[in-house]
């Protein structure tokens, strides 16, 4: 397993900490529980900026995948200086121990694109400040590997599988893809998860059928697929409801982590 080598600084002591989330379902309860006072745009890509007790945070959303991900995310650092990254959002557990709604921090997050996997280490004291909120709140959480992966992981028997190979406890779409980015422009980095789907569950929903390339569901393509297969809305309301609860939760984890990283 290759582990990259930084090429570049973008941080500057009191510039804003990164968020970086992947679809709007995830970006509009965070930035409900913080508070946003003010909206810009990057491409396809919507920004959000966050002041909390001086500090500013910059919440964006990168579309869903690695390719997505480290896109827009190698653009914020190479037009902004920041003070760390952070990838946010929901993930699949990949730990039988895992329950819908657990924390996940990462201590490193490994992708799985091309010819072999990459392993990039998350900053430790972005760790600890991250563990000692969590453990404050008396909160369910794992500290394990990230896996980041390029398709959407449905079923247990392919999650049971790439967490044999990985060894990681949850997967995900971008958080490594960040990663790279990150280290590339020597941006410390934490990735912090919420579990959607646990190991034993099949998400049952195609969601091939009617997403599109940013990962956002495309609403006539949405209305067919679920005229052919009635069956997946109550599944796609109830992961609305859990997406909703856990981007919140990090959002007011992310409220009182931003006011300890100075």
């Amino acid at each position: 397993m290759k582990t990259a080598r930084p090429a570049r600084t973008s941080t500057v002591c009191g510039a804003p900490l990164a968020i970086f989330v992947a679809t709007q379902a995830e970006m509009k309860p965070l930035a409900m529980a913080l508070q946003s006072t003010g909206r810009s745009a990057h491409r396809a890509n919507s920004m959000v900026r966050v002041r909390i007790e001086g500090r500013d945070l910059l919440l964006a959303k990168t579309g869903v995948g690695p390719d997505n991900a480290e896109a827009a995310a190698s653009h914020l650092f190479e037009e902004t200086p920041v003070t760390a990254a952070l990838s946010l959002g929901v993930a699949g557990g990949l730990s039988p121990q895992l329950q819908t709604g657990d924390l996940i921090v990462g201590d490193r997050a490994i992708l799985r694109r091309g010819s072999g996997p990459q392993s990039f280490p998350c900053d430790s004291g972005l760790q600890e400040a991250a563990l000692t909120v969590i453990r404050r709140w008396n909160s369910r959480h794992c500290l394990g590997p990230i896996l980041t992966v390029d398709r959407i992981v449905r079923t247990p028997k392919e999650k049971h599988q790439l967490a044999a190979e990985s060894g990681a406890v949850a997967l995900d779409m971008e958080s490594a893809a960040i990663a790279s980015a990150a280290l590339a422009y020597s941006v410390p980095f934490l990735a912090i998860r919420g579990i959607l789907d646990p190991l034993h569950e099949d998400l049952v929903i195609d969601f091939d059928q009617f997403l599109d390339t940013e990962g956002e569901p495309n609403l006539p393509r949405l209305m067919r697929y679920l005229i052919i297969h009635p069956f997946t809305l109550p599944h796609l309301v109830r992961l609305g409801i859990r997406t909703k609860a856990v981007c919140a939760r990090l959002g007011r984890l992310l409220q009182e982590l931003s006011t300890t990283l100075r």
